[in-house]
């Protein structure tokens, strides 16, 4: 959950083509092939450790490389090591997003201030206009983040903020840009949205999402809270020089970026969303995938409800990147090939172009 849009660094991604031995049995990659890839970010010391997983109708993979947080893990990553996602938590607001559209609870033009309380925003609010739809897209005009951060650790920024926190800021909040029109990367305003969606369902963000997607697919390692198990399980992150950080405390925007999960878990979540695995939740996932914004200095992307949708050589992908203290994770999908990878690294920096390279090794198709 960066100032930087994680997804803008998509754009200049290397392709990469694979030979036919790079197949294991079943179709999906092997080891050796991946680590042509990626293996050279562990061997040289730019990453500490990855989770590397793929999926396509023929099954499923998690590979490791590198190794572990002193003191917890000695062996590489695998599919059960839990890693902070950052912005991808945005995608689970976006899904609990249209589940309430679909289900008439609110409409994505609704004016957000119906469903605050009562005296946050007024008549006179530069947010009196702001939507749902323009929160989801990033074109509300609210900044990337509010301006009363408690800002007492820059290695954990959001600590100590709150739900109050945020109600407070919003009644002098002022927009960065006109409303719908502009995109603006904005982590307020995806934490404004998990927020409004908890309270719409009388509930917290965190037992909203575990209640309403991840126990339906069975993803019982996507959580913010960590039970004592999940804590042995939780690799540390780490700077660009190996040093560890401390875990980030995302209180008070738990929408923009708070959850924590695994390679396992999130290749259970591309199979929803691509619909390789059958689930009632489809409906809504494809609704949340469905483009609604077009980002005019990016001529490919398009966003939908929070998820990165780029469209180029006749051919959809549907993505986001979240990058926390220490952390950086991805979920890149082809719903054409009916195809994903999930790549989770315990060191802070921007891997996008690994994982388009890591789809190509997958898929056998040229990315950009």
């Amino acid at each position: 959950m960066r100032p930087l849009s994680p997804f803008v660094f998509l754009l200049f991604a290397l392709a990469l083509a694979m030979p036919a031995t790079a197949r294991a049995e079943g179709g999906l990659p092997t080891k050796t092939a991946v680590s042509r890839v990626v293996g050279k970010l562990t061997r040289s010391g730019k990453v500490h450790g990855l989770a590397v997983g793929f999926l396509d109708t023929t099954g499923r993979v998690v590979y490791g490389f590198g190794h572990g947080g002193e003191g917890r893990l000695s062996h590489p990553p695998d599919g059960h090591t839990l890693f902070e996602i950052g912005s991808i938590t945005k995608t689970f607001t976006g899904e609990m997003l249209a589940q309430a559209i679909m289900e008439g609870r609110v409409r994505a033009s609704d004016p957000i201030r119906l469903y605050l309380p009562h005296g946050i925003i007024t008549e006179d609010s530069p947010l009196y206009w702001v939507s749902f739809l323009d929160l989801a897209t990033h074109t509300s005009g609210l900044p990337e983040a509010p301006d009363n951060l408690p800002g007492k650790d820059p290695r954990n920024p959001l600590a100590g903020y709150s739900t109050a926190k945020l109600l407070d800021y919003l009644k002098t909040a002022k927009r960065i840009a006109p409303i719908g029109r502009e995109f603006h990367y904005s982590n307020t305003g995806a934490g404004l949205t998990g927020y409004l969606l908890a309270r719409l369902w009388d509930t917290d963000y965190e037992r909203m999402v575990k209640t309403r997607l991840c126990s339906p697919l069975f993803m019982h390692d996507t959580t913010i809270t960590l039970s004592e198990d999940q804590a042995a399980r939780m690799t540390h992150g780490h700077d660009a020089a190996g040093h560890i950080l401390p875990n980030w405390q995302v209180t008070g925007l738990e929408g923009a970026g708070a959850f924590r999960s695994t390679a396992n878990d999130l290749l259970a979540y591309a199979a929803a969303e691509t619909g390789i695995t059958p689930t009632p939740l489809l409906p809504s996932m494809k609704l949340a995938q469905l483009p609604r914004k077009h980002v005019n200095s990016i001529p490919t992307l398009y966003i939908g409800l929070f998820w990165n949708v780029m469209n180029f050589g006749g051919k959809e992908y549907v993505l986001h990147a979240g990058r926390s203290g220490g952390y950086f994770a991805l979920v890149l999908m082809s719903p054409e090939d009916q195809a994903a990878v999930v790549l989770l690294a315990d060191t802070e920096g921007d891997l996008s172009d690994y994982g388009w390279k890591l789809l190509s090794l997958l898929t056998g198709k040229t990315q950009p």
